[in-house]
């Protein structure tokens, strides 16, 4: 009975989406992108700050801590009046603690749906610019890490991506054709969708129902991306493909990426889904099919973490440095 209590009282603490503050451009457009998302998913918003302690005694005798107290405290009650005057209805929680910026940041994701960062991104060059809080925050998090970009112009200003408001409703998609057992699935042009990136080598629950989530919680399609590789026996030795056997191997693909979706499209009836099948290295698959896209997500294996500094898989890393969208890390056994 004591463990029933305790896991409903983690599953409370649970439904609410949390961002950390840090009174930078990324960081309110992380908060706008946050609040619209827990509007949708009809949870509280929890603004955060974590602000170092203060080293020695002496800096708190001048009062330089009162001072940062204070400043912290109008950063996140700005915020809060903020998405407020956007989001009248929702409920918004705002905190302020003494504590190192990262260890905060992971107890926070422990107890929450998701944790929002904000982060850079020059337009002349696309790439996601993480600083170490971040990195470790989506390296080391229990759970979902999403990461919103901010564009950042030569003369300082920045731009948050449109997704912080909340995505458009779709203009034009197709849907599964067919019953359960014969569903086609397409690749069909880029427009406003939630992609997830799936490999066959593990069961990716945790990923697939946080995808699933998101669609359906942004009435958006969900596109299913996988990166087909051609094994050598469909090649000709020492010449082109076969392409009977290509076209052979892609149907077996198929088929396996259908047994891996089908149970969360059996979950999720009213999300409309596709499958992308890529011929193209993995990282490049994923970057591509998120071009024009509301939301990536792709996985984080809990099982291969680096004993020396923060590591999130070549994957991940190249989704958070070189996609344009917001970016959802997910962990996964």
């Amino acid at each position: 009975m004591a463990e029933q209590e305790q896991e409903q009282e983690q599953e409370q603490e649970q439904t609410v989406v949390s961002v950390g503050l840090d009174g930078s451009p990324a960081s309110v457009a992380a908060a706008h992108w946050a609040a619209a998302e827990a509007e949708r998913r009809h949870v509280p918003l929890r603004l955060v700050h974590a602000r170092e302690p203060m080293p020695t005694p002496d800096f708190a005798r001048e009062g330089v801590e009162e001072r940062q107290v204070r400043a912290a405290q109008e950063l996140v009650e700005r915020m809060r009046e903020d998405v407020l005057d956007r989001h009248p209805g929702l409920r918004v929680t705002s905190e302020v603690v003494a504590e190192d910026p990262e260890v905060a940041l992971l107890r926070v994701a422990d107890a929450s749906q998701m944790l929002v960062l904000g982060s850079y991104g020059m337009r002349r060059l696309p790439s996601f610019f993480l600083g170490s809080t971040s990195l470790a925050a989506v390296a080391r998090a229990d759970r979902p890490v999403v990461l919103v970009r901010v564009d950042e112009d030569p003369d300082g200003s920045a731009e948050g991506h449109t997704a912080a408001g909340g995505p458009q409703p779709p203009t034009a998609a197709g849907r599964r054709r067919g019953h359960a057992e014969h569903e086609e699935y397409e690749v069909h042009p880029h427009g406003p969708r939630v992609v997830v990136a799936v490999g066959l080598g593990h069961t990716y629950e945790n990923l697939l129902r946080f995808a699933f989530e998101s669609a359906r919680a942004t009435g958006l399609p969900l596109h299913v991306v996988h990166a087909i590789r051609l094994p050598s026996h469909v090649y000709v030795p020492g010449g082109p493909v076969v392409p009977h056997m290509a076209v052979e191997h892609r149907r077996e693909v198929e088929k396996e990426v259908r047994a891996l979706v089908q149970p969360w499209a059996e979950r999720y009836p009213d999300v409309e889904l596709h499958a992308a099948l890529r011929l193209e290295g993995t990282v490049q698959a994923v970057v591509h099919e998120a071009e024009g896209s509301d939301l990536l997500v792709v996985g984080r294996c809990r099982k291969h973490r680096a004993p020396l500094g923060p590591r999130i898989g070549p994957v991940a890393h190249a989704a958070v440095h070189h996609a344009a969208c917001p970016v959802a890390v997910v962990p996964h056994d």
